[in-house]
């Protein structure tokens, strides 16, 4: 049974959070550089970390789901694929090539004192609090086009989800062990306290399995923008804020215990503040604590104007994209493809459609 008490919760996660920070922030481990480095220079680097990190969470998701340790299979947080799964992992990948990071990385570059980034997260809560305007059609757009009728693969069928599961992984064990023989997990970092992608990959499957314990699903941290917003937003035009429905409808309702939990984007305590929120704040202090120790932190100065109207325009769209697919890179690649979820592989190749598109927007007319 999942963690109830609200300060364990929040303390476990905003914990889970501080360790995401330090390792994201020393192994540099940037899920945008994952591709776009692909698309510029063809390096596969991260991309061999990260088949590592979708076997080892596989495995831990399976087993967890099996013998009972893991509470939903599928989590609350995932739901059929629809087109707006396509619309939003497509504006997502764009958005997150144009602001320099995802949802993670915008966090560990700011709390080591990107500017840049800064603008960009600035842009994620905008683009948070302009999806709440479009709501209602969004989920009515979704709702007419849903591709599936199961949340993930086999998903009625215990056994026949294990063979899929053994079939995909099979490809990958096997190219995981040619990696290591060659020696291509080992990649030269002169940093001080420098974490190689290999084991900040295999950290992280731990840390997402002890997260999903807690909280009942994978970690996902676009909710808790959308929060943030709405407090900002609340502030200034109260009135508005709670006739909008995204701010009062929960995004995730579901019993345990006897108990209904629930939680959404509004400017209000419940299940996300517990869990999303204390994950975002737990990162930002892990990286800025790791920034601090090694002497790193420092204050860019601010970026051409060019870089900086795409950074806040990439925040707008990777936060719209995320909202309107309900889950991001975090949510989908790190938790919906190991869970064989459709809403992690239809996201997942639309995210990469934009990326490729947003490289191209990138070399083109930002930094040429």
């Amino acid at each position: 049974m999942m963690i109830m008490d609200p300060v364990i919760l929040a303390s476990g996660t905003a914990l889970i959070g501080f360790l995401c920070g330090i390792i994201l922030y020393r192994g540099d481990y940037c899920m945008v550089a994952m591709l776009r480095d692909f698309f510029l220079i063809r390096d596969t680097t991260l991309l061999r970390s990260f088949v590592l990190y979708f076997l080892v969470t596989s495995l831990l998701f399976h087993v967890g789901g099996r013998t009972g340790m893991l509470p939903f299979q599928p989590p609350p947080t995932f739901a059929p694929a629809s087109a707006a799964t396509l619309a939003g992992g497509l504006l997502f990948g764009i958005g997150i090539v144009l602001a320099g990071g995802c949802v993670v990385g915008t966090l560990y570059k700011m709390a080591g004192g990107s500017l840049v980034n800064w603008i960009g997260f600035a842009g994620i809560l905008a683009g948070s609090l302009l999806y709440a305007e479009i709501h209602p059609q969004v989920r009515s757009f979704s709702a007419q086009t849903t591709f599936t009728t199961s949340v993930s693969v086999a998903q009625h069928h215990p056994a026949l989800q294990t063979l899929f599961l053994a079939v995909l992984l099979a490809p990958c064990l096997a190219a995981i062990w040619r990696w290591t023989v060659s020696g291509k997990f080992q990649v030269t970092g002169h940093a001080r306290g420098y974490i190689q992608p290999w084991k900040t990959a295999v950290f992280l499957a731990l840390l997402n399995v002890f997260y999903y314990f807690l909280a009942g699903y994978p970690m996902g941290i676009t909710t808790a923008y959308a929060k943030i917003g709405a407090y900002l937003e609340q502030m200034i035009l109260p009135d508005h804020v709670a006739n909008l429905a995204y701010f009062q409808n929960d995004s995730i309702s579901f019993w345990t215990g006897g108990v209904l939990v629930s939680g959404g984007a509004g400017p209000r305590i419940d299940h996300i503040s517990y869990t999303q929120l204390t994950l975002i704040v737990g990162i930002f202090a892990g990286a800025l604590a790791a920034a601090v120790y090694y002497r790193e932190f420092r204050i860019h100065g601010l970026p051409p104007r060019r870089q900086g109207i795409a950074a806040l325009t990439g925040g707008i769209l990777l936060a719209l994209g995320a909202r309107i697919a309900t889950g991001c890179n975090l949510n989908f690649l790190l938790g919906g493809l190991p869970l064989l979820a459709w809403q992690g592989f239809f996201f997942s190749g639309a995210m990469i459609a934009g990326m490729w598109i947003g490289t191209q927007i990138l070399t083109r007319h930002v930094i040429k």
